[in-house]
């Protein structure tokens, strides 16, 4: 982490006004620095907190990372982010990087326990409620910054799983480079993945995968057209598995929020076949709309540079940004897309 940090610190301290100035940053310095010494969760949220004060300052963003800056405020403009909100929702998306680069291994690696003081949970009584029937359980997550920090959680309460949908530049680090080997060992996972439902465990399976959307269906999504994978929804018609969608966000207060939306209703076999999964694939849309809607800052920079390639949607609808809690607020949407992007 002092690699990341040092050249940061040392550049702002220069571009500081005034002696007195300095002379508070180098307090500011210390103080976070004694506290990591301390270890436990406040010393990550006190060097959260010191992470959100270098990415807001106006040096940073110029200097340090302006190809990046550049980008996000592209993204914010094609996507419809307010511009008197663009600075806020640059400084954060530089934040959440930053804090991932820090700290995620740390995180991922240590004791569960960790994460769970720094968690705080929205809507657990969904995930109980869809564990009490004894039948399988989907966990469909949306992409974040940290969002695999969602799996340390639920060993953290207990609970594993299996991850289906393995992206192919995972499997080829996995020592698995061609076609055939790769859909042998996808079709292993959902062979996996069924038997364990049918005993009443718990799978995950992205459905906002940029990758292995061979069996996809396109949807709207703020003005562009996204392919979103439909295995999760023929996995559940074939089990009778219940589907939650979920999200874990870091926050601005230096801990993170796992959220688990309401159970997706499974429409009944009055509906053909393609009807039940084109009305699963719906629901989660909507709650993926509604997680870059809210926190756009928390979504993968890959994922962001994704959408501003999507084509346009048929509908002409462009993309608006509410976000709660003095934070990005609605505002007028801005359409098309502008040339020139990092």
């Amino acid at each position: 982490m002092v690699h990341l940090l040092a050249p940061i610190e040392r550049y702002l301290r220069q571009h500081l006004a005034s002696d007195l100035d300095r002379q508070r940053f180098d307090r500011a310095k210390r103080f976070v620095a004694e506290t990591a010494q301390r270890g436990g969760d406040i010393a990550y949220r006190i060097n959260a907190r010191w992470l959100k004060f270098l990415c807001s300052r106006g040096p940073v963003r110029t200097n340090v990372w302006p190809e990046d800056a550049d980008f996000l405020r592209h993204f914010a403009n094609v996507f419809g982010v307010p511009s008197n909100r663009t600075r806020e929702f640059v400084g954060l998306s530089l934040l959440g990087r930053l804090w991932r680069a820090s700290y995620f291994d740390d995180l991922a690696k240590g004791p569960p326990e960790l994460v769970g003081r720094l968690t705080r949970v929205i809507g657990w009584e969904h995930f109980e409620h869809c564990r009490q029937d004894g039948k399988g359980l989907i966990l469909v997550p949306v992409h974040t910054q940290f969002a695999r920090l969602f799996l340390v959680y639920l060993r953290h309460r207990g609970h594993d799983g299996l991850e289906v949908g393995i992206t192919h530049d995972k499997l080829e680090a996995q020592g698995l480079r061609t076609a055939v080997a790769k859909q042998f060992e996808l079709a292993r996972q959902l062979h996996a993945a069924k038997h364990l439902l049918a005993q009443g465990g718990i799978v995950f399976n992205p459905p906002d995968a940029r990758q292995n959307l061979e069996h996809s269906r396109p949807v709207e999504f703020f003005g562009r057209q996204r392919q979103l994978a439909a295995g999760f929804a023929e996995l559940a018609l074939k089990t009778g598995a219940h589907v939650v969608p979920v999200a874990y966000r870091f926050t601005q207060r230096g801990s993170f929020a796992l959220e688990f939306g309401a159970p997706l209703d499974v429409t009944g076999p009055s509906s053909t076949h393609d009807e039940r999964i084109d009305s699963l694939i719906a629901q989660y849309a909507d709650f993926l709309r509604d997680q870059w809607r809210r926190y756009p800052w928390n979504i993968p920079w890959n994922h962001l540079l994704h959408y501003c390639l999507l084509p346009a949607a048929s509908s002409g609808a462009t993309g608006e940004l509410a976000v709660e809690s003095g934070a990005i607020a609605s505002g007028k949407p801005v359409s098309g897309m502008r040339t020139g992007v990092a």
